[in-house]
C-alpha cells in the first residue's frame, strides 16, 4: 500500500502543509479460525509548515486474529519501531521507555448490518512524549448500509 504518494502539499499566502509517504507491505495467512499476519512500514519525506521538517519511521507489525464464534474474533498485535526519527526532535527510539515495544489487545463482534470493535494498546509515540509507558484504548462501531 502507497499513501501520500506524490507528497501532498499545499502552498497558500498564510500556510504551507505538507504530509510524508507511507509505503506498507504486509503478508497473512489464515489457518482453521485464525489469521495470522506481519507488516512492514516505512514513512519518509516532509511533513508539518516548513520545509526543514523531515520524518523517517520504520515499523515492524506482527498480530494474529481468532475466531472466538462466528460472529465474535479476539485480536492480538505488536508494534516495533526500528527507526522512529524527525528532524525537529531527533531519534525518538532511544528516549522510547522500555520495553520499546507496542503491544495490542482486542475484541470485536460483526452482525448483520454493524461491527462492534474495541482496543486497548501501548502507544509508543506518547509513550516517548510524556516518558512513561502510556496504554490507550479505542472502540469503533461501523454501520453497514
Amino acid at each position: 500500500m502507497l499513501k501520500n504518494i506524490y507528497g501532498v502539499s499545499s502552498k497558500g499566502e498564510d500556510d504551507d502543509f505538507s504530509l510524508p509517504r507511507y509505503v506498507t507491505v504486509g503478508i497473512s495467512s489464515k489457518r482453521g479460525g485464525s489469521t495470522f499476519s506481519l507488516d512492514s512500514e516505512i514513512i519518509h519525506g516532509r511533513y508539518g509548515g516548513e520545509e526543514k521538517k523531515r520524518a523517517k519511521f520504520w515499523l515492524l507489525r506482527a498480530g494474529v486474529e481468532k475466531e472466538i464464534e462466528v460472529i465474535l474474533k479476539l485480536r492480538l498485535g505488536l508494534i516495533y519501531p526500528l527507526v522512529a526519527y524527525t528532524s525537529t526532535v531527533g531519534d525518538m527510539r532511544e528516549d522510547i521507555p522500555s520495553p520499546k515495544i507496542g503491544g495490542a489487545v482486542g475484541i470485536g463482534a460483526e452482525f448483520d448490518r454493524f461491527i462492534i470493535d474495541f482496543a486497548v494498546y501501548g502507544d509508543p509515540a506518547r509513550s516517548y512524549v510524556e516518558q512513561d509507558r502510556v496504554v490507550t484504548s479505542v472502540g469503533t462501531i461501523i454501520l453497514k448500509f
